[in-house]
């Protein structure tokens, strides 16, 4: 008898991995047409109809949120300052920080964003390129430097940019914030771009945020080390100024699972969401990255669950 649930299973993979292959086609053209705007060959992405087009933009984030029964909390107004460029630098905890928090701008801006072969072609990757979005390659370091390089080009001509210098969705047990790379300074200094960072934090269908005193360049002396401690900082107090909003709990009422049902929970947010990420599109100081290394090879288990989870996710694949 034909196995007809293992050849549409099969017929599936084949179709995931064709659709891939197109759209890692499709991806090394924009990062080719990247190239050109740098050197001056293509034009860079137009501003005027994407201003025009953010109330509504705004309005249908506004509607899909309430769809999904989501409940905003502001600590305070989004406020950026009038005549300057501005970096939103905003943290990272689930599939929803973008949309989320997006609706609560009133300026327009372009996102970066890591996740092309799975946007491109959707109805999300229609939307992103509405709102404006530049698409890196965390895996290919000339791509990374390249959309640095437009990300200061946008800048430097009056354009915002939203970035989540994490990378990733922060997976830790205990990390507030997890380590940052310079990029987002260095941005900021190259274009004399103030930052404004933003914290998310998410409880089940509600979310809670709220905005940190903007980073001026200028006051670190343009300094990219500097400015970016100063940055993790000030997300890290952000953090703690909503968990104190939120009020404390018990550490005996949570269950001895609770975070692994926790990082379930995210990736059921975004069924494409691979644990791989939480290596490719972060930055990790090498010293931390030895220690893990050490501590898997001694079956320590200290090591972070995101990567407990990757590794077996890993070796059943294998």
């Amino acid at each position: 008898m034909r196995n007809i649930t293992g050849t549409e299973s099969y017929n599936g993979y084949g179709h995931r991995h064709k659709r891939k292959d197109r759209e890692m086609e499709s991806f090394a053209r924009y990062k080719r047409k990247k190239e050109l705007i740098l050197k001056g060959r293509k034009n860079p992405p137009g501003n005027i109809g994407r201003k025009l087009f953010r109330p509504l933009f705004r309005l249908c984030l506004w509607i899909q949120r309430k769809a999904n029964g989501f409940l905003v909390e502001r600590i305070n107004e989004i406020k950026i300052p009038e005549g300057r460029s501005v970096i939103f630098a905003v943290t990272h905890i689930g599939k929803w920080d973008f949309e989320i928090v997006n609706e609560q701008i009133r300026e327009q801006f372009f996102i970066v964003a890591a996740d092309f072969v799975h946007m491109h072609g959707t109805v999300s990757g229609f939307f992103m390129n509405l709102n404006g979005v530049i698409y890196v390659d965390e895996e290919d370091r000339e791509d990374k430097a390249n959309t640095k390089n437009l990300m200061i080009k946008l800048l430097l001509s009056g354009k915002n940019v939203m970035i989540f210098p994490e990378g990733t969705w922060n997976l830790s047990e205990n990390e507030i914030i997890r380590d940052i790379a310079y990029g987002t300074a260095d941005a900021a200094v190259s274009a004399d771009a103030i930052i404004v960072p933003i914290a998310i934090e998410q409880y089940d269908k509600r979310f809670v945020i709220c905005q940190g005193e903007m980073l001026e360049p200028a006051v670190f002396q343009a300094d990219k080390q500097k400015l970016t401690i100063a940055l993790r900082d000030e997300f890290a107090a952000l953090k703690w100024q909503i968990w104190e909003r939120n009020g404390m709990c018990q550490r005996n009422s949570l269950a001895c699972d609770y975070w692994d049902k926790f990082i379930q929970s995210r990736r059921m947010e975004w069924k494409e969401y691979s644990m791989r990420e939480q290596v490719i599109n972060t930055y990790t100081p090498p010293g931390k990255w030895e220690y893990w290394q050490l501590q898997k090879d001694l079956d320590t288990g200290k090591i972070p669950l995101w990567y407990r989870i990757l590794l077996a996710e890993e070796k059943i694949e294998k």
